[in-house]
């Protein structure tokens, strides 16, 4: 997680933002001309970017966005920055629940899997998130999903005890094989490892953070000072 001095707002990986439009226009960090139009034309329908780790290029001083593109176009992710200050809002990623009870367009095969994953997550107190296509097929309207798409989901755990908990019922939900499932748990420092390097239990793995992704040790990674 990232506050800039700038900003009221605390940025975390995946979560949703918005711009204030048109003032932000000028403001937006990206040489592409052709990647320049699609980001305005996303933001001139108030639709949201998602927060990102920084990358080698990226100012210090600016926010860190993406934007995620339909399939039909040739570049599928666009990065760009901006000012804190032409931020309108910023929020957590949309929920599972939501996502389900949205106009999501998913095979009811896949619907009723999560929806009994959701319901086994509410149980152990847990709030599953969306993102990747399925989030931004929900954000825009517009169709991102295919057959072969993976539910990229968000895992957000108090304790370590529900962090393993949650393992075991994305381990179940993988091997029953009516959806494919992939994401990331984010631990309380704000670190994120993909949840099936967990699950493989490797001696390192692939940390993201905001500020960019870097190998730990997978004991280094479950040491948390902050659990509750």
């Amino acid at each position: 997680m990232i506050k800039l001095q700038s900003s009221s707002f605390v940025f975390k990986r995946h979560a949703r933002v918005w711009l204030n439009w048109p003032d932000a226009a000028e403001q937006i960090c990206l040489n592409n001309a052709t990647q320049r139009v699609a980001i305005h034309q996303h933001a001139a329908r108030g639709l949201p970017f998602v927060a990102r780790s920084r990358q080698p290029d990226d100012a210090v001083d600016l926010v860190p966005l993406g934007l995620r593109m339909p399939r039909t176009e040739a570049a599928r992710s666009l990065a760009f920055c901006v000012p804190a200050s032409v931020i309108r809002d910023v929020a957590d990623a949309i929920s599972l629940s939501e996502a389900l009870s949205s106009d999501n367009n998913l095979p009811p095969r896949w619907e009723e899997t999560l929806s009994h994953l959701q319901s086994d997550a509410e149980r152990i107190g847990l709030t599953l998130r969306v993102y990747g296509s399925l989030a931004w097929q929900i954000t825009s309207g517009t169709q991102y999903m295919a057959d072969n798409s993976d539910i990229d989901l968000l895992v957000i755990p108090d304790s370590e005890e529900q962090a393993r908990a949650a393992l075991r019922l994305l381990d179940a939900v993988e091997k029953e094989g009516n959806v494919r499932l992939d994401g990331e748990m984010i631990f309380p420092d704000g670190r994120a490892v993909a949840w099936k390097e967990l699950l493989a239990n490797t001696r390192l793995v692939l940390v993201k953070t905001l500020a960019g992704v870097t190998l730990t040790s997978m004991e280094c990674v479950w040491k948390q000072a902050a659990w509750r």
